[in-house]
């Protein structure tokens, strides 16, 4: 019977992706959102032993796979002449596959040399997913991410001067209601400069026990509601100006997540889809969040069944008649989709 080792996580693109572990859980672990390799040890591979898994990977799936995906958290700390040879031993026993990707931090990009991030690229690493979450130091430093803006831009820069696809996540209520303005204003002239392929959105769920939740109930940090969020959004969208770039909103803690096209030219369609759910009266707006916390992909028009609005108010009726504010509500069922 043959083996292989996978890590715990890949972005939502990936979801068909053949995942090869390249680096063991996280270099950095100290960001205070995430509730990833808490407690575990960051360790890189041994070349030979991620090819010996490419072997058993391809006795598994033949010659099928078309995507893969290099984890976990920063496969490149690996050395470069390391990464090249699985990179082409990828390619070698999957010659369909089209698509090679990886997580990197803007701090590792920055730092690699140009020669060595286009080495790697003409191996065959096609693109690169970067954590952004936010381009403002005060956010930064608030969630303990170990980079500043400015290595976070010239992390970016770096990856697109070396050829990569490169793929920015963003983060809307990471800072808080205090650094909301300033977290949308700061990440959108961020990926301005950067110049992103593509600017995928997450949006913040506080997790128990991690350092953020530390912060929340020590009253440092008051997260956005559901409402607020989508105001950051359209605060942040308004920002990225004439940016050339693809925005997404693949994740199920995005409430909108038919949030998604390409900029400029989605620009109005996008802010209108932000503007029809901020007219929507309170009580439509809060059936809305519940329905599509819920996971119902129901449009704001919908909400216009007499059926559908029935079931969602006596959820709420009893949500409030326990004593649960439907805020709260809303910010635990986003706990769960993490």
């Amino acid at each position: 019977m043959t083996s292989f080792e996978q890590g715990p996580i890949r972005p939502p693109s990936e979801a068909f992706s053949l995942l090869v572990r390249i680096s063991r859980n996280c270099p950095w672990n100290r960001c205070a959102f995430c509730p990833v390799y808490k407690g575990e040890k960051f360790s890189l591979r041994p070349a030979d032993e991620v090819l010996a898994d490419l072997d058993a990977m391809r006795a598994t799936f033949g010659d099928r796979p078309r995507t893969v995906f290099l984890q976990d958290a920063n496969p490149l700390l690996t050395r470069p002449d390391d990464l090249v040879r699985i990179l082409e031993g990828i390619r070698a026993r999957f010659p369909r596959v089209e698509r090679i990707t990886a997580y990197a931090r803007a701090h590792t990009l920055a730092i690699r040399s140009l020669t060595d991030l286009r080495r790697l690229r003409a191996a065959g690493l096609d693109r690169l997913h970067v954590g952004l979450e936010s381009g403002a130091d005060a956010v930064l430093k608030l969630v303990d991410k170990g980079v500043t803006r400015a290595r976070q831009i010239e992390g970016g820069q770096r990856a697109k001067a070396a050829g990569f696809e490169l793929s920015e996540y963003v983060m809307p209520g990471l800072g808080g209601a205090r650094l909301s303005d300033l977290h949308a204003d700061e990440t959108a002239s961020a990926l301005v400069a950067i110049r992103p392929d593509f600017v995928r959105l997450r949006t913040l769920a506080v997790i128990p026990g991690t350092p953020l939740a530390a912060l929340e109930a020590r009253g440092e940090f008051i997260p956005l509601g559901e409402v607020d969020t989508v105001c950051e959004i359209q605060r942040f969208l308004l920002g990225l100006g004439t940016l050339p770039t693809r925005l997404e909103s693949d994740h199920m803690l995005n409430l909108l997540g038919e949030l998604r096209g390409d900029l400029p030219a989605d620009r109005a369609r996008l802010l209108g889809l932000l503007d029809d759910f901020l007219a929507l009266p309170a009580d439509d707006r809060r059936r809305f969040i519940l329905a599509r916390r819920l996971g119902m992909r129901l449009r704001s028009g919908q909400l216009d069944d007499p059926a559908l609005r029935g079931e969602l108010d006596r959820v709420l009726a009893r949500l409030e008649a326990e004593g649960m504010d439907a805020e709260a509500l809303f910010a635990e069922m986003r706990t769960r989709m993490v």
